[in-house]
């Protein structure tokens, strides 16, 4: 990997102000983590260029054309920056009201070849003051943790008269003013679209391999699935298989089948094509939701949505005499006295 050019800008929005920072002794090293971290990283997103006449990507071509004009070069990244403290400042202004304050950190910009290909990245990272030990000095850097990563963004440079461009996203928070307001691109792929295809990738993957053979556990799994999908704002599928397979304790499948199951289901963004992260569109898997329950001839229970603790709200059990039933929690004191047995003078 060769660094053609790399520059650091603090953006202070607060304060309404660009602050240039000098390079730092091994920055690339820096640099190649950031790559290392964006090609590594499953919760990537893909986007393309609105236009190529985009404030941000005809910035990024004037310094594919003049990486030997220096002047050219530190224009164009600075019309970046102040494009970026522009957007976070009405990005700033819409969240306010709500107590929720936008990331302060700071822009790096570097145009790569990497395998012969150029690249080039912007990332938006935390950027510390701290307090260096070896000469009583007070230095400033950034942190080797990736949760001190805040947003990135990598465009495929292969053809400067292209008429699209494609770039990886990564964000640890829902910013659209990231990928939208200051980068001026746009999914390749629909929120609806990716919330289809999951949904559908991951229900017909629990269907085919938990549900004759784990049936409990296959219906707690698909519960905390749904959960999962209502109650987030950015979904994001490592995240999600975490929480609800890799960390779940079997009650009825072997530790082998849930190895299994968790590899399957690993394989199905890339199989089945959808985004590793999107914003989950519920209202074209609303009704998919909903599941009935067959449980005693003439007797049904329909879920209508994820419940929390589906586990601990209907538990199953077997009597001494070998029948069978369902204990159902229940919140409605009117269904609780239609059902009460009442007890013998």
């Amino acid at each position: 990997m060769r660094i053609i050019t790399q520059a650091i800008r603090v953006i202070d929005y607060e304060n309404n102000k660009v602050l240039p920072r000098d390079i730092m002794p091994k920055f690339g090293e820096y640099i190649e983590q950031l790559i290392g971290y964006i090609n590594g990283n499953t919760s990537i997103r893909e986007y393309k260029t609105q236009s190529v006449g985009g404030e941000v990507i005809s910035s990024i071509l004037e310094i594919v054309e003049n990486r030997s004009n220096e002047e050219i070069i530190l224009q164009s990244i600075d019309m970046m920056a102040e494009r970026l403290l522009r957007k976070e400042r009405e990005a700033q202004e819409q969240v306010a009201s709500m107590d929720i304050k936008v990331q302060k950190g700071s822009l790096i910009l570097s145009l790569i070849e990497h395998d012969e290909n150029l690249l080039f990245l912007l990332a938006k990272v935390e950027h510390t003051d701290f307090f260096d030990d070896t000469d009583y000095s007070i230095k400033s850097g950034f942190s080797k943790d990736t949760k001190k990563i805040w947003k990135t963004c990598l465009f495929e440079i292969d053809d400067v008269r292209a008429e699209q461009f494609c770039a990886k996203i990564y964000s640890n928070t829902v910013a659209k003013y990231w990928w939208h307001d200051f980068l001026e691109l746009e999914e390749l792929q629909s929120d609806e679209c990716n919330t289809k295809r999951a949904f559908k990738a991951i229900e017909n993957t629990l269907n085919r391999n938990l549900k004759k053979v784990a049936p409990y556990d296959h219906m707690v799994i698909q519960n905390a699935i749904y959960l999962y999908f209502s109650s987030t704002e950015q979904f994001d599928f490592s995240e999600m298989l975490e929480r609800n397979v890799k960390n779940y304790t079997p009650n009825d499948m072997t530790v082998e089948k849930k190895k299994e199951l968790l590899q399957k289901l690993q394989k199905l963004p890339e199989e089945q094509h959808f985004d590793q992260q999107f914003h989950p569109s519920l209202s074209v898997i609303k009704r998919k939701m909903k599941k009935t329950y067959d449980v005693y001839s003439g007797i049904q229970i329909k879920v209508t949505s994820a419940v929390e603790d589906l586990g601990d709200v209907i538990e199953a059990y077997q009597a001494d005499d070998g029948k069978r039933y369902l204990k159902i929690r229940i919140d409605n004191d009117v269904t609780f006295r239609t059902f009460e047995r009442k007890a013998e003078s």
